[in-house]
């Protein structure tokens, strides 16, 4: 009696242990695939962005070739070369010397190089007359008409950009309060007007800002450049 009670009770553990098992199996199945179905759904992580590439060298300075430029042996009036349109004079028209300078050292923006330019010099403001209006316009292109009679050529109609300041603004600076009739002229991006006469022996630079109401001028001559390296 005693071993069949014993039996009775084996059989009773085992098939409860087995229900058991199969319960904590039902629950674990749910819980593993809800758990698949989360790293399947899971949105990839983004790639790393990309590293923006370096931005481009600033284009090297253009070598200004004067050998470009014709020469003109056309007759040159009196010093400083440029007579003024009807109406309009220099500043200190009566002393023009007081304005000129037997050498200095003075920048030439070509358009692409800043060039430096020794020799004689002659700078003054542009005023109109009594009874004459200032026109912007009819000073810059009887500007322009005088001094291509010459054999001139304009080779720029704007100063240098902000680049070209910044790696030359002490030797700038220092050249714009010298030569302060002219100054405007010479801070970026401004409008000037840069000429080029070249002659057999010399090259002279015309360079003119003219503004609503006056203007400057700055006339230098000195050697030919060097041809560039080629």
């Amino acid at each position: 009696m005693v071993n069949k009670t014993v039996l009775a009770m084996c059989m009773a553990t085992a098939l409860l242990a087995g229900c058991k098992a199969k319960d904590t199996a039902a629950e674990a199945a749910p819980e593993a695939a809800t758990a698949a179905a989360s790293e399947a759904t899971a949105a990839p992580e983004p790639a790393p962005e990309a590293t923006p590439a370096a931005p481009a060298a600033t284009a090297a300075a253009v070598a200004f070739d004067i050998s470009k430029i014709p020469v003109s042996d056309k007759p040159l009036p009196a010093w400083p070369y440029v007579a003024l349109a009807a109406g309009y004079h220099y500043d200190n028209n009566e002393n023009l010397a007081e304005q000129s300078k037997d050498l200095a050292r003075v920048p030439a923006w070509t358009g692409g190089q800043l060039l430096r330019v020794e020799g004689k010099t002659f700078s003054d403001q542009i005023d109109n007359s009594d009874g004459k209006t200032f026109s912007k316009f009819e000073v810059r292109k009887s500007l322009q008409q005088a001094i291509e009679a010459l054999g001139g050529v304009r080779i720029a109609e704007r100063s240098y950009d902000e680049a070209v300041y910044k790696a030359n603004e002490k030797a700038l600076d220092d050249f714009r309060q010298e030569f302060h009739r002219i100054r405007d002229a010479y801070w970026y991006d401004a409008d000037a007007d840069t000429y080029v006469i070249r002659r057999a022996d010399k090259a002279i630079w015309i360079v003119a800002q003219i503004r609503n109401d006056d203007g400057g001028i700055m006339v230098a001559e000195g050697p030919l450049p060097e041809a560039p390296a080629q």
